[in-house]
């Protein structure tokens, strides 16, 4: 039963990478819909999301049929499920600030002097204490982002909510991100740094990293 559930006929590489762009393209779908104002498509588009992701842990069959039913409960008793359309900005929101605060946490090594490391082996103490405020940075942007969004949610309809949620979650992270990369090369500028093909790899390295817990690091680490 399992098995056909998980559809193991599929190898896995290419059932992880049709389910990415299955989800690319219904995120697509979402904020073309709320974008627009449809609600009830975007709460539809949200439902079959719940359903990849219960996919991507290799349940296929199981995600299809909960998609499908949430996705028709949706469309059947939108006005009581309208408001499932605000939570995916809002889980991302969430779920962001938590990722880069529990690197805060003791016995953990903060997201960005990981990052760091991986340019400077040797990283003095002033540039950690740095590389922490700035995680610290980073978990406050997105708690802002969302809080903010969660503030708008009773006071914009739903196309205006999408375009000024959705314009805030690029604007602030991609001022953060470049506005921090020129200020460091100006605050360091004795230390040598790579470029952003070096740095943008590192940052997707050091996340696989902090995805683990830190007794799971930890233990890689000394092995």
């Amino acid at each position: 039963m399992h098995k056909a559930n998980s559809t193991s006929n599929v190898p896995a590489p290419l059932r992880r990478v049709c389910l990415a762009v299955l989800w690319l393209a219904l995120a697509a779908a979402y904020l073309i819909a709320s974008a627009t104002g449809m609600r009830v498509v975007a709460t539809a588009v949200v439902a079959l999301m719940v359903g990849v992701l219960l996919s991507a842990s290799g349940r296929i069959v199981t995600g299809v049929l909960v998609g499908a039913a949430l996705a028709v409960l949706c469309v059947y008793f939108s006005a009581s499920m309208q408001f499932i359309v605000f939570a995916p900005p809002l889980a991302a929101f969430a779920f962001m600030a938590f990722f880069f605060y529990r690197t805060l946490r003791p016995g953990a090594e903060p997201l960005i002097t990981q990052v760091a490391r991986m340019e400077h082996a040797d990283l003095p103490a002033d540039m950690a204490r740095y590389t922490r405020t700035l995680t610290a940075a980073w978990s406050g942007c997105f708690m802002l982002l969302f809080i903010v969004a969660l503030l708008l949610v009773p006071m914009l309809p739903l196309d205006s909510w999408s375009r000024v949620v959705h314009g805030l979650g690029y604007f602030l992270p991609g001022t953060l991100f470049f506005g921090e990369y020129a200020y460091r090369h100006h605050r360091f500028r004795e230390r040598r740094h790579g470029s952003l093909m070096v740095l943008i790899p590192n940052i997707v390295a050091a996340s696989k990293l902090a995805a683990l817990s830190p007794d799971q690091r930890d233990g890689q680490s000394h092995q």
